[in-house]
């Protein structure tokens, strides 16, 4: 099962829906080259949301858990030191030893020499009209190093009339109305709570989880399992692995787009995507917690991992790499639950690439040169985009980024 693509898919219903429950401040992206200024017409701040339960939960309310405590909120600056006065922060200068060598000072405009560099993995696409767009595998976490992987592929979304994201996540935290709406599906209505649908064994460990990474599990008592699968995996990450939701490529290149005025347009939408999920059984769910739960020792490492190959932009080591998680987290199962995660894995990867594929052509019919960003594993393999564009007559090529491509395409 490919659990590990949950950085390449762009299912970020925690990412959007819950990104003010984080018990640590959300980290600073880097700069990309240019500043992320909101348009007069869309706001890109966060939105403030409570973390007490919506609207739409049962009549039925659950008291929390007195052992849990929101996240404090973060103080503000306190006003800089006078820098003529002494003091903690500005000490009395002391004139350095004649005697001794002056200490090697570090450049922080020099980068961490311990992280590699940044070659994401993008292809230019022509149809036999010679109408082109390009082609991006994103990831939706990230380090420092983001900003780096959009200082590369900003040339080509400068030269873009649209940027085609599987839905703008950026404009979702602002509607409220579309939130309310979607998060119905993951309700439970049946006066049940989650502890009536999962292993109380199952149950403690995923609620353990989730109070470790601060997401108020007693809140989310009337929620699904599909939703609880999501928090798990969410919760996963954030108390694993060295990345952060904040600097995912999705965001950096909406970001980015609305600075500049480009158009964002969605590929898929939250509801579909939401829909999609709540679309599977119990017992994927059920498997899909266990699994992430069993492996957490692990799980943190992988992922970083998984990172790592994906600043490379090798296509072949990035198919290497899914395929080989594949195989390893395929072993031991029972036929009726291969069968599960094969179904999970079509829904998921296979016929969405199609829609997304039929989406892709539609825009290089209308003669709209697009920069196509979606999750890096719906690009590789004999049913990703890369193919799938091929078999459809296009001319697809990754960029060299060691070439002077920018400068041909432009």
């Amino acid at each position: 099962m490919k659990r590990t693509v949950c950085l390449f898919l762009a299912v970020l219903l925690l990412v959007t829906l819950f990104a003010g429950c984080r018990g640590k401040k959300p980290s600073v992206p880097a700069s990309t080259g240019a500043p992320d200024t909101t348009p007069a017409t869309r706001s890109t701040e966060p939105a403030t949301r409570s973390t007490e339960p919506e609207e739409t939960r049962p009549a039925e309310t659950h008291e929390p858990d007195p052992t849990e405590t929101a996240p404090e909120p973060v103080p503000m600056n306190p006003t800089p030191a006078d820098p003529s006065m002494p003091g903690p922060d500005n000490p009395i200068p002391v004139d350095p030893d004649p005697t001794k060598p002056d200490p090697v000072q570090s450049d922080p405009t020099e980068p961490d020499p311990s992280l590699s560099a940044v070659t994401p993995m993008l292809f230019s696409v022509t149809d036999e009209k010679g109408r082109e767009m390009f082609l991006f595998g994103t990831i939706h976490a990230g380090d420092e190093r983001m900003g780096e992987a959009m200082d590369c592929v900003a040339p080509c979304v400068d030269i873009c009339d649209a940027l085609a994201v599987e839905f703008d996540i950026v404009a979702y935290e602002q509607d409220y109305q579309a939130q309310l709406r979607d998060m119905q599906q993951f309700v439970l209505t049946d006066g049940t709570t989650i502890e009536d649908h999962m292993p109380a064994d199952l149950y403690q460990r995923a609620y353990d989880l989730l109070k470790d990474a601060k997401l108020f599990p007693s809140m989310m008592k009337s929620y699904n399992l599909a939703m609880w699968a999501q928090l798990v995996e969410q919760a996963a990450m954030m108390t694993t692995c060295d990345l952060d939701f904040e600097n995912g490529m999705d965001r950096r290149l909406i970001n980015y787009c609305c600075g500049k005025g480009i158009e964002v347009l969605d590929v898929e939408s939250a509801e579909f995507q939401y829909g999609l999920l709540t679309s599977f059984p119990d017992e994927l769910n059920l498997l899909l917690i266990k699994e992430t739960l069993d492996n957490l020792d692990t799980y943190g490492e992988t992922m970083n991992d998984l990172f790592e190959v994906w600043t490379r932009g090798d296509y072949d080591e990035i198919l290497a790499f899914l395929e080989q998680e594949d195989e390893d987290e395929t072993e031991g199962y029972t036929e009726e639950e291969l069968a599960l995660i094969e179904d999970y894995n079509d829904k998921m990867l296979t016929q969405r690439n199609l829609g997304m594929r039929d989406r892709a052509l539609g825009w290089m019919e209308e003669g709209r040169t697009v920069f196509f960003a979606v999750g890096a594993a719906h690009l590789v393999g004999e049913d990703g985009l890369v193919e799938l564009l091929r078999e459809a007559g296009c001319t697809v090529e990754q960029v060299d980024w060691s070439a002077d491509f920018l400068e041909n395409a432009a």
